[in-house]
C-alpha cells in the first residue's frame, strides 16, 4: 500500500499491531481501540503512538489518550459508509486533535478534497493505484459550503463584486 500526503508518496513507517501486544513496541505501532486501552504505564510511552478506530466505534473512547497519539486511523470498510468522514470532522473539532488523521478503506480519487476537507492528513491507498488521477482530484474544487477544518479563515461561496 501506498501512502498519499499532499498528492505526495510518502514513506509509511508505522506498523500494525493486529492481536495481542509484543513484549516491546515497535518505533511507530498502530494499535486497535481494544489494545490501546489495555496498555499498562501508558504515561511512560515515549515514542509515536497510533490507534486504528472502526467507523462503528464513538470518538469518545480516545480523550483519554490524546495527549499520546500521533497518529489516528480511520476505515472506510465499504464505498457507501461515510461514517469515517464524520469521525474526522468531529476528531478535529471537538477533540481538538492536531496530529495526524489517517484514512484507509474504500476511498476513491475523486473523494481526495473530501477527505482533507474533513481533516484527514494522510491516505492510504493500493499500490496499483493512479496517482496522477490522485493528484488530479486534489485540485477540482477550490472552494465549498462548509469550511475545511484545517484552514485558517472560513470562506463561503458568495462573493461582492
Amino acid at each position: 500500500m501506498l501512502l498519499l500526503k499532499d498528492g505526495e508518496i510518502i514513506d509509511n513507517p508505522w506498523i500494525v499491531i493486529e492481536n495481542n501486544l509484543p513484549t516491546s513496541l515497535p518505533d511507530y505501532p498502530i494499535l486497535s481501540q481494544t489494545l490501546l486501552s489495555t496498555l499498562d504505564n501508558i504515561d511512560k510511552i515515549h515514542q509515536p503512538l497510533g490507534v486504528l478506530l472502526p467507523c462503528d466505534h464513538d470518538i469518545e473512547h480516545l480523550r483519554p489518550y490524546l495527549e499520546k497519539l500521533s497518529l489516528i486511523v480511520l476505515e472506510f470498510p465499504s464505498f457507501k459508509d461515510g461514517r469515517a468522514f464524520s469521525q474526522a470532522r468531529q476528531i478535529r473539532e471537538h477533540l481538538k486533535f492536531t496530529g495526524e488523521l489517517r484514512a484507509i478503506g474504500h476511498i476513491l480519487p475523486d473523494q481526495y478534497q473530501f477527505l482533507t476537507r474533513v481533516g484527514f492528513t494522510t491516505i492510504l491507498i493500493p499500490d496499483n493505484a493512479n496517482i496522477a488521477s490522485w493528484k488530479e482530484n486534489r485540485q477540482h474544487f477550490t472552494i465549498g459550503f462548509q469550511s475545511s477544518v484545517l484552514k485558517e479563515p472560513k470562506q463561503g461561496l458568495v462573493r461582492k463584486l
